[in-house]
């Protein structure tokens, strides 16, 4: 064929096709027209824009623009007629057997694409056909069975040991199953005589139908069976899980992925068939039921339970030999979790290498299929991906012409890398990959989105994660294909919090501690993560750190909140912060850092106020359940951002943000423990910008006056003890505070336990007319006092100690907040400020004349008593009342307390708050009326 004729043929065969062509030969183009992106060309990113118009057509601003034809030639640097037959080769042009005469060829080609395109549509609407037909005569079998079965016990089942069960009955003892899909459409049926005979209805679509025998709303685990009678029996077995009946062997995979469809988060178990035969592997015979359940448990990371017998034998049978309780046991022993490897070639011959598994049911070796279900051993010639040491590469096999030897050529793809799972959050789906990056002493595990697999977001990842990767953008492709298919199908929970996860423990910097439920990644970051490093001993920590601080009440408070950290989260509780505050050589910083070297060094894991609200609520997210240390108020933090963040650092929920699809992101939520320190008190320090701060804050973040060291131990002076100190926490930091974490996960109930005692013992120390907000805090205490005593185990404390040091700490926090409602405080505050500034300036006196006395922005009426020390009546107008006055309240609320402290005199009504002034110039007015004496030197003169 000559090239011209071969270039027309190619361009007229893929012409409205080029998007599907191009993927054939290796190359990625965006699906939506217009759509910006890196060119597969030459690399440049955002520079190529692919329009297609059925000419595949294309620009880059770098290399030009072109047609598909133009864009296959420039991927591969090959000139249009090798382009030409690349795409031939795609779309199965056979250009070789035409060289003579082209035109005849191309005549003949033409007409044989018509009559395959003809036959093909054919085929389509015969097929179409067939399909309504036979839903047709299915339907109608099926109504005619359900109209003439009626509600009864099958012998069937009975014999099966299975009594009680009740089933649509059809007139000569056959029992009617229906089987329905995903949408609850039954699209098939069987009938199981009383000898056990089964048959399908007619017409019936098997392939993902399934009949479920009980209906958990949310279950966690589902157990799929191929026939009714081991359905049931694992029902009897796993009464909580959703028990299914798949029919037979070959449908266990279809309804394995239906299931995993509809409960994405929930165990799936195949109750597989032992289709044991004499001989085993030794004579060649399959176990089929064995081998079909493992392959459905591979679909879906799913498990397995088979009866451990040596005979052909399904859990029904076992049942039956063995008594529930028996097969129960037998049931949850024999559970295994196919994995599902990539091997090598030098792998694939090992006995104990990744194609082989152990079965914990029959204690044989199970070889394990790759994804795919194709060994690579099998077709030699086969193009394959191959992971090794040295890296992951694209072998391309073909045989020697004169030697006859299979030649294996090696295309790079990446550095070393591993698949070690599939991971859910409570929203996306993830691969966990394991590398190890040039240079680190430490391998890296992260989840990567599977929506980025194959995108430019995922390759970043693991670029700036230190995994080389090819350049070419056919290799790359083959790469993604190989990620997606290859490694464990194990399921991992993708944590996007540290904190407590799944009955474990996920340190800020990803360590988990404890034994979690499944396997768990934290995929969140902090900004301090480099800090949480361990240097010495628990025990070392205990005896210099922890021994040091023993008897200085602030250093132990400081450290009970290090350690109630981690508690909040098993108790339940909200998140706090102690703020405390001392003039400088004070020993705030001292003791910050004792508290913070329980868990990694403190220089390290110190945050800052200097920052904005946002900033420091994704560092909350980033140390849920954790203690996060913040540096000293004042240097260069904003008395704005302060103020935002004292409130919603522990109000435990972020900011509504909408998400660029459309809708919101998902709220961030967290629980975490601060510790601040300042030269002056959070309310001092916001309202030096003129600003106000609510209770609410005050009740968050606790600001407690620093009780300085008082006990130097074996130093002579507070200056060679906090020495000593400094010296013992940067010599000793971080074992501590894992080891108190490994306790409290073994012994979860104990300080549940210990805090709701704490609770209960700080609700009767408070007395009945203290405020309310006063109760909330001394619940804070409670969990201090909670967390020091139970943290014993790491400091060495005895518990009276433990009480004194937090008693002494919460005296005097109550010295600076009171034991009344600080609200309350507040109001009474601001509406005696207002008058001492403006009420003998802005209140007329009674009675008025407005000539000899004008007076600019009236803020309404006064009187006084006859006495001196009369309290003076200040008839106040509603717009200075509600919008001054009040200003920053609930203006019912403000005049209620006014009302309470007895500062506003109600109506004789006693409903609402405003009243009649006296008659001013005839007139009366709705007025708010106030009692104050201001203070005199307060005053101008008039």
């Amino acid at each position: 064929m000559r090239n011209i004729d071969l270039i027309r043929e190619v361009t007229a065969a893929a012409a409205g096709r080029w998007p599907g062509v191009l993927a054939m030969t290796g190359i990625t183009v965006p699906r939506s027209p217009r759509q910006h992106s890196e060119c597969p060309a030459c690399g440049g990113t955002d520079r190529f824009r692919f329009d297609d118009g059925g000419r595949g057509s294309h620009i880059c601003n770098q290399c030009g623009a072109g047609d598909g034809l133009d864009l296959v030639a420039k991927v591969n640097d090959c000139d249009t007629t090798e382009a030409a037959r690349l795409v031939a080769d795609a779309l199965g042009i056979d250009y070789r057997a035409a060289e003579t005469d082209s035109e005849a060829a191309s005549q003949r080609r033409a007409q044989a694409a018509t009559e395959r395109q003809q036959r093909e549509q054919e085929r389509q609407r015969q097929a179409a056909a067939d399909e309504a037909a036979r839903r047709a005569n299915f339907a109608r079998h099926y109504q005619t069975l359900a109209e003439q079965a009626q509600p009864g016990e099958s012998e069937y089942l009975i014999t099966k040991g299975l009594n009680g069960f009740t089933f649509p009955m059809l007139s000569d003892g056959r029992l009617l199953l229906a089987l329905a899909n995903l949408s609850g459409t039954v699209t098939a049926a069987q009938t199981i005589t009383a000898a056990g005979a089964k048959k399908l209805v007619a017409g019936s679509e098997k392939r993902g139908a399934y009949h479920a025998v009980n209906a958990p709303e949310a279950p966690q685990s589902i157990v799929i069976a191929e026939g009714l009678a081991t359905a049931l029996t694992a029902h009897l077995i796993r009464p909580d899980a959703l028990a299914v009946a798949a029919v037979d062997a070959g449908n266990l995979l279809p309804v394995a992925e239906a299931m995993r469809q509809q409960h994405p988060q929930a165990k799936i178990i195949i109750a597989a068939d032992n289709d044991h035969q004499q001989g085993g592997s030794e004579t060649g015979v399959s176990n089929t039921g064995k081998e079909a359940a493992e392959k459905a448990a591979l679909s879906v990371a799913g498990w397995v339970s088979i009866p451990p017998t040596d005979h052909k034998a399904d859990w029904n049978d076992h049942h039956q030999q063995n008594g529930l309780e028996a097969a129960t046991a037998a049931f949850n022993d024999s559970l295994y979790q196919p994995q599902g490897e990539s091997m090598t070639d030098e792998q694939s011959g090992a006995e104990d290498g990744n194609n082989t598994a152990r079965d914990p049911a029959s204690h044989t070796k199970v070889k394990l299929r790759k994804p795919g279900g194709v060994d690579s051993d099998k077709d030699p010639l086969k193009p394959r991906t191959e992971s090794r040491s040295d890296g992951v590469f694209w072998i391309t096999p073909k045989v020697d012409n004169e030697s006859g030897k299979i030649i294996n050529n090696e295309s790079w793809l990446c550095s070393p890398l591993e698949v070690i799972g599939i991971g859910r959050d409570d929203k996306d789906q993830f691969l966990i990959i394991k590398w190890f990056p040039a240079g680190a002493s430490a391998s890296t595990t992260q989840a990567i989105p599977l929506a980025d697999i194959g995108e430019r977001e995922g390759w970043r990842v693991l670029k700036a994660g230190g995994v080389n990767i090819t350049t070419k953008p056919a290799m790359r492709a083959t790469l993604a294909d190989w990620l997606q298919r290859s490694g464990s199908r194990e399921l991992w929970r993708v944590a996007q919090a540290t904190g407590w996860q799944c009955g474990a423990y996920i340190m800020p910097d990803g360590e988990i501690i404890g034994s979690p439920d499944m396997p768990v990644l934290f995929n969140g970051r902090s900004s301090a993560a480099a800090g949480y490093t361990c240097k010495g001993t628990a025990a070392e920590w205990r005896d210099s750190v922890a021994r040091l601080a023993g008897g200085n009440w602030s250093m132990m408070t400081g450290i009970g909140a290090a350690l109630a950290a981690p508690l909040i989260g098993l108790a339940g509780a909200d998140g706090f912060g102690l703020h405390f505050y001392e003039q400088s050589s004070a020993g705030k910083t001292t003791t910050a850092n004792a508290a913070a070297s329980l868990y990694g060094n403190p220089d390290l894991l110190r945050l800052t106020w200097y920052g904005t609200a946002l900033g420091l609520a994704n560092e909350a997210a980033a140390h849920n359940d954790a203690l996060m240390p913040l540096d000293e108020v004042g240097q260069g933090a904003d008395p704005r951002s302060v103020a935002q963040s004292a409130y919603a650092l522990f109000n435990g929920v972020g900011k509504l943000q909408g998400a660029k699809e459309g809708g919101n992101r998902d709220l961030k939520r967290w629980r975490t423990v601060a510790i601040s320190t300042g030269e002056m008190d959070l309310e001092t320090f916001i309202a030096s910008t003129g600003q106000k701060i609510k209770a609410g804050q005050l009740v968050r973040l606790l600001n407690i006056p620093l009780s300085k060291a008082a006990e130097f131990h074996e130093h002579r002076n507070g200056k060679q003890h906090a020495d000593a100190l400094k010296d013992a926490f940067m010599r000793h930091h971080g074992a501590a505070g894992r080891a108190w974490v490994k306790w409290l996960a073994d012994h979860q109930q104990q300080a549940v336990d210990a805090v709701r005692e704490a609770e209960s013992r700080w609700r009767s120390l408070i007395p009945a007319d203290y405020g309310e907000q006063v109760h909330r805090v001394a619940a804070r205490f409670a969990i201090l006092e909670a967390a020091l005593i139970l943290g014993g185990v790491v400091t060495g404390w005895d518990a009276q100690t433990c009480r004194d040091a937090v008693q002494h700490s919460y005296n005097a926090w109550v010295r600076e907040f009171g034991t009344g409602n600080k609200e309350h405080q507040q109001i009474i505050a601001q509406a005696e400020a207002f008058l001492n500034a403006h009420g003998l300036s802005r209140y007329a006196p009674f009675p008025y004349d407005p000539a000899a006395l004008p007076i600019r922005d009236l803020a309404g009426y006064r009187t006084k008593g006859g006495h001196e020390h009369d309290p003076i009546t200040f008839y106040t107008f509603p717009a200075a009342f509600e919008g001054e006055i009040a200003r920053g309240f609930n203006a019912k609320q403000f005049a209620e307390v006014l009302k309470s402290a007895g500062m506003l005199t109600p109506p004789s009504s006693d409903r609402g708050y405003q009243r009649k002034s006296p008659r001013i110039d005839g007139r009366q007015y709705r007025v708010y009326v106030l009692n104050y004496l201001p203070d005199e030197e307060s005053q101008p003169e008039e």
